[in-house]
């Protein structure tokens, strides 16, 4: 594969030493779920209390009762992702500033791929680099058979809404965010009623809303993974839940290193081809405690 980074593609000598970047964005469960501190690298197993807790009404002198609800184990497992660059090697002679520049252009995209990985993988159960299903995910929001909410996404947006937050009600949750592709959001952006009035005025076109009908939220097309799962025909539109139910953490997140020596991605010997590598790796873990907390609203 071609190094688009080489001086034979990059005049390094002309080249200011800044970096731009398409504005793509992060995760959405970053956002709207809290992360876990304590999550070990390998497996950390959680106890988690679904059913309603339930007061005893005793009588004077009447014997007291223990609860018969018992706690059940959910596991948070880890997984390592990695994001590796490789530049010429003359990229090492410029000065600081330079550098400076190249280097904070990339530890953005890095930052963006991290969280864009979380995504992925507890909304898909996907390799981010390669689109397809791992089965090294043991647990996601779209697995089949895991307890999560399904709605059938009709022509009709507002009332596939409300046919999830029925689920969440009959389930004994109450939401506290929703998650949106943003095709999906600018869909129900210009949604209007009779007299021409949008119903979601707080989604603006689309973009850069923070909440939607009083609920938390967060856009990003790692919802439906339509860049990463291009060959899947990925349907997701939506997710809304109780996102307590969802924890996630970083167990080990390593500094940004860089490579002289060897073959670090299978592209060759860097120094036989005037090269250096960069490279970031961290320890993802998350858990969903319950699916029945979450509504996944997807095409047929």
């Amino acid at each position: 594969m071609a190094n688009p980074l080489l001086t034979t593609a990059l005049d390094l000598a002309n080249h200011t030493g800044d970096a731009w970047s398409k504005n793509i964005r992060g995760g959405v469960l970053s956002t709207l779920a809290p992360s876990l501190p304590d999550i070990k690298v390998g497996s950390t197993d959680h106890f988690t209390f679904t059913g309603t807790p339930k007061a005893e009404l005793v009588g004077e002198g009447e014997n007291k009762s223990s609860q018969d609800g018992t706690p059940s184990k959910v596991t948070a497992k880890t997984y390592k992702v990695q994001i590796t660059y490789r530049f010429s090697h003359e990229l090492m002679w410029e000065d600081e500033d330079y550098q400076a520049g190249i280097v904070d252009g990339l530890v953005a995209n890095v930052a963006t791929a991290l969280s864009r990985a979380l995504d992925l993988l507890a909304i898909h159960g996907v390799n981010p680099a390669t689109g397809t299903v791992s089965a090294s995910v043991s647990n996601y929001f779209t697995k089949a058979g895991n307890g999560v909410g399904q709605v059938t996404a009709t022509a009709d947006a507002s009332a596939d809404l409300e046919s999830a937050a029925t689920q969440l009600q009959g389930a004994g949750y109450v939401a506290t965010g929703i998650a949106m592709d943003p095709l999906y959001a600018g869909a129900l952006s210009r949604v209007k009623d009779t007299d021409g009035r949008k119903l979601y005025p707080e989604l603006g076109l689309g973009f850069g809303f923070t909440s939607f009908e009083g609920l938390q939220a967060a856009s990003s097309d790692t919802v439906s993974g339509r860049q990463e799962l291009a060959a899947l025909d990925v349907k997701v539109k939506s997710i809304v839940g109780d996102f307590n139910a969802f924890k996630w953490g970083v167990a080990r997140e390593m500094p940004l290193e860089t490579i002289e020596f060897g073959d670090p991605d299978g592209q060759g010997d860097l120094k036989r081809t005037n090269e250096i590598a960069i490279r970031a790796e961290s320890v993802l873990g998350f858990a969903i405690f319950d699916g029945a907390a979450f509504s996944v609203i997807a095409d047929a």
